[in-house]
């Protein structure tokens, strides 16, 4: 009797733990980690990371082995793997039913994908000699408006990052507007202008998008699709939003509170999003 009451104990903790298993992998979200300046400013700006940590999470990748992917490698990864990159949420204007089984995404362990917002001159001088030497690939999102002010890239130094092979220059827009609020001509220009005016330096497809400060909805998010962008990302879109949309991929933002390599490991496990998903107000 005793036997038998082991067994059933037994089992349920088997059943307990394959449940847990199996719910943990249908939260995980790719990791995409979003930086924007790497400069010494990191004390004073939560957009800012010093180049020493910059240069110990990069290495810290490169050590353990991540699987550090080009953005756009993601789509095929998401479409291979069964997903439907393009629904949406209900707020979006699509169905928002729920399989009972939640679906899990075989991506290859460790993938992650680095992205950098705005074009700063300091991911040319601090990020991109780092990336180099490493051997990593990153996206860096450029506005074209803003390339040759003061503290962003200039075009030569763009152009430069893109040719050495391991940049990959996307659009943030033509001037960093909030496009939720855009007319739609507006909407164009920021969007499919911004698109062509890369393209016209680098010679070269720009397939990547980046929605100023996150922000965007239907007809932002179809705008980008028309534009004939393959990718974009976005910040935060809240738990109720598709985990794996690829034109409205999450991030996570890297800032001084990840120097520590421990919460920096933590935040890239790709469960990260949910615990700060169910932290946060949507």
């Amino acid at each position: 009797m005793k036997r038998f009451r082991k067994s059933i104990i037994t089992g349920v903790f088997v059943i307990i733990a394959i449940v847990v298993v199996f719910w943990a992998k249908s939260q995980y979200v790719v990791p995409i980690i979003m930086y924007h300046k790497i400069d010494g400013n990191s004390a004073t700006s939560r957009l800012s990371v010093s180049p020493e940590s910059f240069k110990r999470q990069m290495s810290f990748l490169k050590n353990q082995h991540y699987n550090v992917v080009k953005l756009e490698e993601l789509t095929g990864m998401i479409k291979e793997n069964g997903a439907h990159p393009g629904s949406s949420p209900g707020f979006l204007g699509r169905n928002t039913e729920r399989p009972l089984w939640p679906r899990m995404y075989k991506i290859p362990p460790k993938t992650i994908a680095i992205t950098f917002d705005d074009g700063y001159e300091s991911n040319y001088i601090s990020a991109f000699p780092v990336l180099k030497q490493l051997g990593l690939h990153a996206t860096i999102f450029i506005i074209p408006a803003l390339v040759g002010t003061d503290g962003y890239a200039t075009w030569s130094q763009i152009i430069e990052m893109s040719e050495s092979g391991f940049i990959t220059i996307g659009s943030h827009t033509m001037t960093h507007s909030w496009l939720p609020t855009q007319p739609v001509q507006r909407l164009d220009q920021e969007i499919r202008d911004s698109k062509i005016a890369i393209e016209s330096h680098l010679d070269k497809e720009v397939a990547s998008f980046s929605y100023p400060l996150g922000g965007f909805n239907k007809d932002v998010r179809e705008k980008v699709a028309q534009a004939g962008y393959k990718i974009a990302v976005a910040t935060n879109p809240g738990k109720k939003y598709p985990k794996h949309d690829i034109f409205a991929m999450k991030r996570l933002r890297i800032s001084s509170t990840s120097d520590n390599l421990f919460v920096f490991w933590f935040e890239i496990t790709g469960f990260y999003t949910w615990i700060k998903e169910h932290r946060d107000k949507d």
